[in-house]
């Protein structure tokens, strides 16, 4: 064979693939359609409670990365605060918190977030938001035994890349309305 047989022998014909190409092209779209179908699933149910706070699934579902399995822990640090973490598998998927202050201004609960880079607000100020992350002020929620206190809310998504604003606006506002109806909001109690 010489070199003009052997580039006609690779060269190709229109109507007539290789068959080794047929072959190749079939494997990776079996092989691709596989990967697809495992790792974007959402194999959990989402709670319609975190810490015992209400939150509506619809809201917070485009948030909640894909896994297997969900788990919810409450940690109180101090009598003032309280954090809600929720993973999915082993990952940080979502942190929902509450703190008594003795301020007025979501701005300055935010100021003790030290990941905070929030670009929107809502109603004067009392809910400051971004795609990620979103922090409320409730009303009417004042502590018992601290002047001039208030409760704060935040909800922080950690481990997904989905980012939307006005989504994290209605979530705060819910989660801070659901936060009112709590006994520790109307008790004005510590969470300890």
């Amino acid at each position: 064979m010489n070199e003009g047989e052997t580039l006609n022998a690779f060269r190709f014909r229109p109507g007539k693939l290789p068959a080794v190409a047929v072959a190749v092209a079939a494997g990776l779209v079996i092989v691709l359609s596989g990967c697809s179908d495992h790792k974007e699933k959402r194999e959990y149910a989402i709670p319609s409670s975190f810490c015992g706070v209400s939150v509506d699934r619809d809201e917070l579902a485009p948030f909640m990365p894909y896994g297997r399995k969900v788990t919810v822990q409450k940690d109180v640090p101090d009598s003032l605060s309280s954090v809600c973490r929720v993973r999915v598998d082993s990952r940080l998927a979502v942190e929902f918190k509450q703190m008594w202050l003795t301020s007025s201004s979501t701005a300055y609960f935010v100021g003790g977030q030290a990941d905070s880079r929030l670009d929107r607000e809502a109603e004067g100020g009392r809910f400051l938001y971004s795609g990620r992350e979103a922090f409320g002020k409730t009303r009417h929620c004042t502590h018992e035994k601290l002047a001039g206190s208030n409760m704060f809310t935040a909800v922080q998504i950690q481990s997904s890349g989905h980012q939307d604003a006005d989504a994290m606006r209605k979530l705060i506002a819910a989660y801070t309305k659901a936060v009112e109806n709590t006994s520790i909001c109307k008790d004005g109690k510590s969470f300890t």
